[in-house]
């Protein structure tokens, strides 16, 4: 009898002629539109098996990243749920990316990261894990720099400063500012300083090499937009003045609230008429505001979650959420049947959202959208709450560590 042969999942890279084609279409109208400078010196001298890590701080960051390593056909990291996207899925397939569950244990990502580097696939990986709604890169996730290290490669590091200024992730759809974007990648450790690093050195390097803030990075820079300030209620949940929160709005250069006040962003992205000086830091003062250890939030929502043919249903259910410090509980219905789970707040890690319409989290494997109800610009306070106790927590542990010695 004779048996079937099982090959090895073969990952692969994008067709190059294909791969060329819309590289070239790409870059036209992206390098002069947004006036993109590229510093690639190096991408001649990348040879794979190699990991770059890339800030992640707009959501064509994976298109000019491609552009800046052209002609290398990288191997992408990216979230399983652009796979549930009837927009994205196709192309995605092409470029023959790895999908990685957000936040949660996946163990086909990483064999498929190996089987890349057998391949000598040169891996791009965003390690904070997801994108970040206000512009400031976020803290590396937990576990990016045990897998560098475990993949004992050469070690790069993309940056894009001024993507974020360009394109807030809070920005209405085609609200695009027209300023300056500076794009480059450069070494950070070759495969022999990443076996002599500890995986704390690898982290440590990798936070401070990917760190941007492109409010300071970029100072001085003009960002034209008719809009600019349309969609920054999508984060900025919390009146500096009345200190009541959900009675934001923005609209052309004007952000407001109810009791009176009148703001407004500049085309340099300085905030006038407010005790901030820049969105930065309006939203970090709304979320050191949170007091972790007495507040909790709770809210009716409606649940969204993949149909039989893997496209994601944002209509397929609905329910009840909650989280305090300890705790984080859905109850309700998707697709007609019930689902009630409760996880420790500590073991989600993070919520990626959809500034202004939903946050995701995991159960049993499976992707579901929170819509919380009855105004979707609330999900910006779930990611905050949990941001804040998790920074809490690194806070406590590290202050622990220091009396220790």
């Amino acid at each position: 009898m004779n048996k079937k042969r099982h090959s090895k999942k073969h990952i692969g890279k994008a067709n190059p002629l294909l791969y060329a084609a819309v590289y070239s279409v790409l870059k036209r109208k992206y390098t002069k539109k947004y006036n993109i400078t590229y510093d690639k010196d190096i991408v001649k001298d990348i040879k794979g098996p190699a990991i770059i890590v890339a800030t992640h701080t707009s959501d064509v960051d994976h298109i000019i990243s491609a552009l800046t390593l052209y002609p290398i056909r990288p191997t992408y990291i990216v979230s399983e749920h652009f796979m549930h996207n009837h927009s994205t899925a196709g192309l995605l397939k092409l470029m023959h990316v790895i999908t990685k569950k957000m936040f949660t244990p996946d163990v086909s990502t990483i064999m498929n990261i190996m089987r890349a580097k057998a391949e000598n696939a040169v891996i791009v990986i965003f390690p904070e894990g997801r994108l970040s709604c206000y512009g400031k890169t976020l803290p590396v996730a937990d576990g990016t720099a045990e897998l560098i290290k475990k993949l004992g490669i050469d070690l790069y590091v993309w940056k894009a400063e001024g993507a974020y200024l360009t394109f807030p992730k809070w920005r209405d759809k085609g609200d695009d500012r027209i300023g300056k974007i500076n794009a480059s990648v450069k070494l950070l450790l070759s495969a022999e300083e990443v076996a002599e690093r500890t995986v704390s050195e690898i982290k440590e390097i990798t936070e401070k090499a990917i760190f941007n803030d492109d409010e300071v990075s970029m100072a001085g820079v003009e960002y034209k937009c008719e809009n600019i300030a349309r969609g920054a209620d999508k984060i900025l949940f919390k009146c500096p003045i009345c200190k009541k929160e959900g009675t934001i709005t923005s609209e052309g250069e004007h952000i407001r609230c109810t009791c009176g006040l009148d703001a407004t962003l500049d085309s340099f992205y300085k905030l006038h008429g407010t005790p901030f000086g820049s969105i930065n830091e309006w939203f970090e003062w709304q979320q050191n505001s949170i007091d972790t250890d007495v507040e909790c939030l709770s809210s009716k929502a409606r649940l969204g979650s993949c149909k039989e043919d893997g496209f994601m249903d944002p209509h397929a259910g609905e329910g009840e959420i909650y989280i305090d410090k300890n705790v984080f509980k859905l109850s309700g219905t998707l697709h007609g049947e019930s689902v009630d789970f409760s996880v420790s707040s500590e073991k989600i890690g993070a919520f990626p959202i959809s500034p202004g319409d939903h946050f995701d989290i995991y159960h049993n494997g499976n992707l579901i959208y929170v819509y919380p109800e009855p105004d979707l610009r609330a999900s910006v306070k779930w990611v905050c709450f949990l941001d804040k106790l998790n920074e809490n927590k690194t806070v406590a542990a590290q202050n622990a560590s220091k009396s220790s010695i």
